[in-house]
């Protein structure tokens, strides 16, 4: 069966992998639907603006990207095609795991923190001034924090605090660590999140997911004046 609850995101693509859209929890729902008074299965119903038409009953995929890391794949077949509305059937007999699971997803990052402070040896420190702080890395299971000065040790134990869209997150990580240049000078710290129950498992998947689309955008604005800056050189 579909693991709805651990769904992060979807994408939609052509049976030849081509991407026909995506789009987070936030705008797709499981909803019971009935046709001629029977239940039909695993529908999956999203609703957005300026969605693509798609032909009646035609296939696509379903890619599902998971709190754990995973992405599954199912076949499916549109069920229903308007502007602001798409209704998939999923086929769940036919989902795969697309690749070896990783334990968690990272993703590059320029996101900013406030460590208010740490444990070291059973013993509580706490700063006077919070240290700020850059996470260069993050998934679900830990971040890559920057060097800072003073430096912190292996297995201390960090408070961290950073925005997720408009909501300020409390997390405790603990280093495993320390990563140096080729010159000997400190990196920074490999964390793992510490205590990390299903809401703040939720909260890091949305923050995760929100950085991967960023990126794409930026890629995708980025290629758009690499194309039209070419297109001026040539009818110069």
């Amino acid at each position: 069966m579909v693991d709805r609850s651990g769904i992060v995101s979807v994408r939609v693509t052509a049976l030849d992998g081509k991407l026909l859209l995506e789009t987070d929890s936030e705008h797709f729902s499981f909803p019971k639907v009935f046709v001629h008074n029977m239940p039909v299965n695993n529908i999956i119903m999203i609703k957005k603006r300026d969605l693509p038409e798609f032909e009646a009953d035609c296939g696509v995929y379903v890619i599902a990207y998971m709190k754990n890391g995973d992405r599954v794949k199912y076949l499916g077949r549109v069920k229903l095609s308007l502007e602001n509305q798409l209704n998939i059937q999923i086929r769940d007999e036919f989902g795969t795991v697309m690749e070896e699971r990783r334990k968690y997803f990272k993703v590059r990052s320029a996101l900013k923190c406030v460590i208010s402070g740490y444990e070291r040896d059973d013993t509580v420190y706490e700063f006077d001034s919070p240290m700020l702080a850059l996470i260069k890395n993050v998934s679900i299971g830990g971040v890559f924090i920057e060097g800072t000065d003073p430096p912190f040790r292996k297995d201390d134990v960090l408070l961290l605090n950073f925005k997720v869209e408009n909501e300020i997150v409390g997390a405790v990580v603990k280093v495993l660590r320390l990563q140096l240049f080729s010159d000997g000078k400190l990196e920074g710290y490999g964390c793992e999140f510490v205590n990390v129950d299903k809401r703040m498992e939720g909260v890091l998947a949305k923050l995760v997911y929100n950085i991967q689309l960023q990126q794409r955008q930026e890629k995708m604005e980025k290629d758009l004046r690499k194309e039209e800056a070419q297109k001026r050189i040539k009818g110069s």
